[in-house]
C-alpha cells in the first residue's frame, strides 16, 4: 500500500482501546491550544510543564499550541496505526508520571482526597503507559 493512501482496516487493527485514547489526546490538544483562553477567566489555570504551572499568558501563547502540536501528532499516528508514534508514545508514558508528581509535590496547595489521586492516576497512566505499551506490542501491525 502507498503510504499516502487511505487504510480501512486501520479503524478495526487500533482497536477500541488506542481508539479512546486517540480521541482523548485530541481533546487534551484542543485543551492545551486553548490555555491561554482558560488562563484568561481564571488565574489558577495554565499550562504545566514538568509540575510548573505557566501563569503568565504569553507562555500559554507559545507553549499550548507546541504542546497541542504534540499531541495531535501523537493522536494522528495512533489513529492511523504509524510506526514513526512509538517514540512519540514513548516520551508521552514518561512524561506523563512525571508531570504529576512534580505538580502535586510543587504546586498542589493541599493533598488532594485518594479517590481523586486514584481516578486521574488510572486514566493518566492507563492512556500514557498503556498506549507505549500496547503500541509496542503490536509494532508489527503499524505501517
Amino acid at each position: 500500500m502507498n503510504p499516502g493512501e487511505y487504510n480501512n482496516d486501520a479503524p478495526s487493527r487500533r482497536g477500541i482501546f488506542l481508539t479512546a485514547v486517540a480521541i482523548l489526546l485530541v481533546v487534551a490538544a484542543i485543551s492545551d491550544l486553548t490555555k491561554v483562553l482558560q488562563h484568561a477567566h481564571a488565574d489558577h489555570l495554565g499550562l504545566v510543564i514538568l509540575g510548573h504551572r505557566f501563569t503568565r499568558p504569553l507562555a500559554n501563547i507559545v507553549l499550548g499550541p507546541l504542546f497541542a502540536l504534540f499531541l495531535a501528532c501523537y493522536a494522528y499516528g495512533i489513529w492511523n496505526m504509524r510506526a514513526w508514534v512509538i517514540p512519540l508514545a514513548l516520551f508521552y508514558a514518561f512524561y506523563v508520571p512525571v508531570n504529576e508528581v512534580l505538580f502535586w509535590s510543587l504546586h498542589y496547595p493541599g493533598p488532594p482526597t485518594r479517590g481523586f489521586i486514584l481516578f486521574y492516576l488510572l486514566v493518566s497512566l492507563a492512556s500514557s503507559i498503556g498506549a507505549a505499551l500496547v503500541l509496542a506490542f503490536r509494532q508489527r501491525e503499524l505501517q
